[in-house]
């Protein structure tokens, strides 16, 4: 009756959701305040520069900053068409893929021989009605925004100079929410209203065949292209793939994707009553995630091998995802909020925790490079390890 009391004990102090000693918890440092007024869709970071890029009501733009947050460059988009900026990429040579949606160009018919009318003129203070007490002054409606059909990818250098524009019309509107790049191409994923949407490029702009990815209870959040041209496609579920049923109310859903491009392997993190979404991942296969149910809102990270097997798995108290990245050597990062209170965590190769350190706010995007070191932007600020 001991040892069985024993093993229990034991089996549940190794799946416990939290660490037996607290270690102590040191802040990180702010390396920048980003303006209220500022859209960021997403942070990388090269060598010698952090990478913030978004949108603007013109357009979109990326920028880099030093070290410090000082700004370096600045490199905007405005080609006249309405665009969107959602998701971006460092190459290995340093260039800066951003990928998102843009529409056509609007033809303008013209005539020689017509002279255009004059508007009539709008009164310059309307008087106040029931309908519109303030008085606003309203214009001529203009053209209907178009659809923003064309999957689209910009290549900035490092030095801030565009080095190339490709678009792959579609049918639709997309908003891509992931794409990854090294040497073999390009992968992204994306959003359509009639399901998630994969395909892949050549780091010449080429597109190759479009893969629909389920349909609308599918969402494609991360991508990972591997050395062979093949990718893997993060997200969650509730759909049958490749005889995999659902476990919980929506799984974490973990798919590989050949070059032709056809799913091959097919893995569901699920548990019953549960919702989860792998969002966050590394080219090492560490994912970030989270699960949520009637009693338990919880952070995951979970190491797979390359043959998508767990290898070891933590999970958190949280509000948020957990978002991941790779550090140098065999150390491990994941961020994730509780109740507007932030958490960095830093692993071994076992998933054993080194280091504890906290900031403010939800992690949107969580980077490492080996000359650079960590970052995490997180709303309001960019944080960085304090230096030791």
């Amino acid at each position: 009756m001991f040892r069985k009391f024993a093993l229990l004990l034991g089996a549940l102090l190794m799946f416990s959701t939290n660490p037996l000693t607290a270690a102590p918890v040191t802040p990180l440092t702010i390396v920048k305040t980003i303006p209220v007024d500022q859209d960021v869709a997403g942070m990388l970071v090269g060598d010698n520069a952090i990478y913030l890029f978004g949108n603007t009501p013109t357009g979109g733009y990326v920028t880099a900053l030093n070290k410090d947050g000082s700004q370096k460059w600045l490199h905007s988009f405005s080609d006249l068409t309405a665009l969107t900026i959602s998701a971006g990429a460092l190459d290995a040579s340093g260039n800066i893929w951003l990928a998102g949606a843009s529409a056509a160009p609007i033809a303008i018919a013209t005539s020689a021989t017509s002279t255009p009318a004059s508007p009539t003129p709008a009164s310059p203070n309307p008087t106040p009605t029931a309908a519109n007490p303030d008085g606003v002054i309203i214009g001529q409606e203009g053209a209907l925004r178009p659809d923003l059909n064309n999957l689209t990818l910009w290549k900035v250098s490092a030095a801030g100079s565009g080095a190339g524009k490709y678009q792959l019309p579609l049918t639709q509107p997309v908003l891509p929410t992931s794409l990854s790049v090294n040497k073999s191409g390009i992968s992204i994923v994306a959003w359509q209203s009639a399901g998630s949407l994969f395909v892949s490029a050549d780091l010449l702009g080429k597109f190759g065949k479009t893969l629909r990815v389920g349909k609308t209870t599918t969402t494609l959040d991360k991508v990972i292209r591997n050395s062979d041209g093949s990718s893997i496609l993060l997200g969650s579920s509730t759909e049958l793939f490749l005889a995999n049923k659902a476990i919980g109310v929506r799984d974490g859903l973990i798919l590989k994707v050949d070059t032709t491009p056809k799913i091959v392997q097919s893995v569901r993190s699920g548990e019953k009553g549960a919702a989860r979404n792998w969002a966050s991942a590394t080219s090492s296969l560490l994912l970030g995630g989270y699960l949520k149910s009637k009693t338990s809102s919880l952070a995951t990270i979970t190491k797979f091998s390359a043959t998508l097997k767990p290898t070891w798995t933590v999970r958190f108290k949280a509000t948020s995802s957990a978002f991941v990245a790779t550090g140098a050597s065999t150390t491990t990062y994941a961020a994730y909020e509780n109740a507007a209170s932030g958490t960095l965590q830093t692993f071994d190769k076992t998933g054993k925790i080194l280091a504890t350190n906290s900031f403010q706010g939800q992690p949107i995007a969580v980077e490492f490079n080996k000359s650079s070191g960590l970052y995490i932007y997180a709303g309001n600020s960019i944080y960085t390890l304090p230096a030791k």
